[in-house]
């Protein structure tokens, strides 16, 4: 069970603001973010855009990952580096491989290009990581 772990609870009420709406009751509210299916989970930042979206249930060290990229999403969109990075972090420190991992490492090479000056360089030392470690993601085949 995902909401009950207290890891969750506590990650969602200490780094978010939980709102929960009921699909056929909020219609006005749900259909311009594109919700058809529920639960979706959507990150949004201080101006109420979406950053990530996450549709259906997943275990609890899946869920913290999403929680972690998608506060990592925001924070890059406000050019808070050393936040994303350590959302990020986070993924990979809970579990080396994890089916998240090589999204958020993805994430980290972008964070880094910005943070380092637009540097390819320090992406592509991120991106490298990703591809040796993860290949045949979907997200090395990103990797430009």
């Amino acid at each position: 069970m995902t909401y009950p772990d207290h890891r969750v609870q506590s990650a969602i009420t200490e780094r978010f603001v939980p709102l929960k709406l009921h699909l056929l009751d909020d219609r006005q509210v749900t259909r311009p973010f594109q919700v058809f299916w529920t639960p979706t989970i959507l990150i949004g930042d201080r101006s109420g855009k979406v950053r990530y979206t996450s549709v259906n249930y997943l275990p609890p060290d899946e869920f913290l990952d999403v929680l972690d990229i998608g506060e990592a999403l925001v924070a890059m969109r406000w050019r808070d580096h050393d936040t994303a990075i350590a959302a990020l972090g986070r993924v990979d420190e809970r579990r080396q491989d994890g089916p998240l991992n090589a999204e958020a490492l993805y994430w980290l090479g972008i964070t880094e290009y910005f943070r380092q000056n637009r540097s390819s360089q320090a992406s592509h030392a991120v991106w490298d990581e990703l591809i040796e470690r993860f290949p045949d993601s979907i997200w090395a085949k990103r990797v430009p």
